[in-house]
């Protein structure tokens, strides 16, 4: 636990340093968060409209799961990388992840996303997030 607290900290001094509204580190950040650490709470702070929606809701399910559980127990083990990037105009840029999901087994099983970023009131945020099949 005092690993994870460490890890957030040191989060919230690398973000206060630097200038993370870009569409890039935005939708890098809303990855890192949400798929890798599995925290839909960090990933909320960074989305507005129909993600922010949709993570209200999964925390409202996720709430009673969670509760009184390890959360290092809920993150899954997995990579992510960026495979696109389509720049719909100066407000809108979408992002397509790739993410190789850990298995036990010598398999690993590869998902798909799309992260849609937008520029609302001077700020970068996800306004939808979405996985696929290629």
């Amino acid at each position: 636990m005092k690993r994870v607290w460490i890890g957030f900290i040191l989060l919230l001094i690398i973000s206060a340093c630097s200038d993370r509204n870009t569409p890039e580190d935005v939708a890098e950040d809303f990855v890192y968060n949400y798929y890798l650490h599995a925290n839909q709470a960090m990933a909320l702070r960074l989305s507005e409209g129909l993600a922010k929606e949709k993570l209200k809701s999964e925390i409202e399910i996720l709430r009673e799961v969670r509760s009184g559980s390890d959360q290092s127990q809920v993150k899954p083990n997995l990579e992510y990388k960026q495979v696109g990037k389509k720049i719909e105009d100066e407000n809108r840029v979408f992002f397509r992840y790739q993410l190789i999901i850990k298995g036990t087994s010598f398999s690993n099983t590869v998902r798909n996303t799309v992260i849609f970023t937008e520029l609302i009131e001077g700020q970068w945020k996800v306004t939808n997030f979405d996985e696929y099949v290629e």
